[in-house]
């Protein structure tokens, strides 16, 4: 399952700040697509009670369930409760470098914080509590391991794997999941960092080495690099395994968030740029026009899209062939040729694609001598 954090690993990236309007808008976009559950921000966090407020009274029989973070404090766990939080996400540092200067604890101490607050949470009656293992891809295994049993025994529900500097590679990524989910019959979850590029694709290697969920947010939007896309892992859930996210709700939120965060949304971004099925390559063309399957790895209907063939530069025979047929222009066999040189130069003095219009003012005139159309296109 997707579990989304824009609107807590999300809201954190540097210089994004959502208005309270926006992120009603983002937690609706994402119940409407479908995504089993929202880490809605932290605690402590302005604006956060309204925001459960808002989904719980918006949205009450839906499916999405919505998460709080918090850092492993009595004192957060009590204001949370304050507030109706039932469902809590502890962040819990196991790497040494993070216990001592992050906490000023040692081993020890972090498991005996850890224990009381899993205590104080299961006295509270907290409907689901998750510890996620912060920079466990970093941390001794057997220490990690012995925070996994202090949440087994005290109630937990959900160990996350925090990949927090993003340092693992797909195989790296499977064995750790395995490794934990050999170990525990707890939930496994894996949330990983965008440092090496390899957020999407570390995510759903843990999901199919065993984990339950992994985090993503709309465009992997987060600290640094950010984190998986939800995007990405939604679209590969979609089209490789059948799940039903709202794949065109996840392109009208990724759009949003792109205005919102003022982050640039790349023409060829994967399932959510307007030029995923831009095509002018003569080879890809003529492929095209035989069997659309052959150069698309989905049909761009199921995530909203549509194709956008252009013939320029890189056109061939074949494809300008096609293209005249296409419009009910007939070109002599020996003006084909001629054709498609006109409409290469033409391409090239324009440094884009030919519009319909121009690429069927050329062909109305095929058999003209190629001077002609090189004084009489050429800018």
């Amino acid at each position: 399952m997707l579990i989304d954090s824009t609107l807590r690993e999300g809201a954190q990236m540097f210089g994004v700040y959502f208005s309270d309007a926006q992120r009603r808008d983002i937690l609706s976009g994402l119940i409407q697509a479908g995504i089993d559950e929202v880490e809605i921000g932290w605690v402590g966090q302005d604006g956060l009670e309204d925001l459960l407020r808002h989904g719980r009274k918006e949205y009450p029989s839906e499916r999405t369930r919505l998460t709080v973070w918090s850092p492993l404090r009595l004192l957060d766990l009590d204001r949370m409760n304050a507030m109706g939080v039932r469902r809590i996400q502890f962040g819990v540092p196991v790497s040494d470098a993070h216990i001592e200067h992050r906490l000023g604890t040692d081993r020890a101490g972090l498991l005996l914080r850890l224990q009381n607050i899993l205590r104080r949470a299961a006295e509270l009656e907290m409907a689901f509590v998750g510890v996620g293992l912060e920079d466990v891809s970093r941390a001794n295994r057997d220490f990690a391991l012995q925070v996994v049993r202090v949440v087994e025994e005290c109630g937990g529900r959900r160990v996350r794997l925090s990949d927090t500097v993003g340092l693992l590679t797909p195989l790296e990524t499977a064995e750790l999941t395995r490794w934990f989910t050999d170990r525990t019959e707890l939930a496994i979850g894996f949330h990983g960092h965008d440092d090496f590029g390899m957020a999407t694709a570390n995510a759903i290697t843990a999901l199919a080495s065993g984990a339950e969920s992994v985090d993503v947010s709309v465009l992997g939007i987060g600290e640094r690099a950010g984190i998986a896309a939800l995007e990405e892992v939604a679209g590969h859930l979609n089209l490789r395994r059948g799940a039903g996210y709202d794949l065109k709700q996840c392109a009208r939120l990724a759009r949003m968030v792109a205005e919102a965060a003022q982050v640039p949304l790349a023409r060829n971004k994967a399932l959510v740029g307007e030029d995923l099925f831009a095509c002018e390559t003569g080879l890809h063309l003529q492929g095209l026009s035989k069997d659309q399957s052959l150069f698309e790895p989905y049909a761009p209907e199921k995530i909203g899209a549509s194709r956008k063939l252009g013939l320029g530069d890189k056109i061939g025979k074949s494809a300008v062939r096609h293209a005249a047929h296409q419009q009910g222009i007939a070109v002599p066999s020996h003006g084909i040729e001629n054709l498609t040189r006109r409409v290469r130069l033409l391409s090239q003095a324009l440094a884009r694609p030919l519009f319909n219009e121009e690429f069927r003012a050329l062909a109305m005139t095929a058999d003209s001598a190629a001077s002609s159309s090189e004084s009489c296109y050429a800018p």
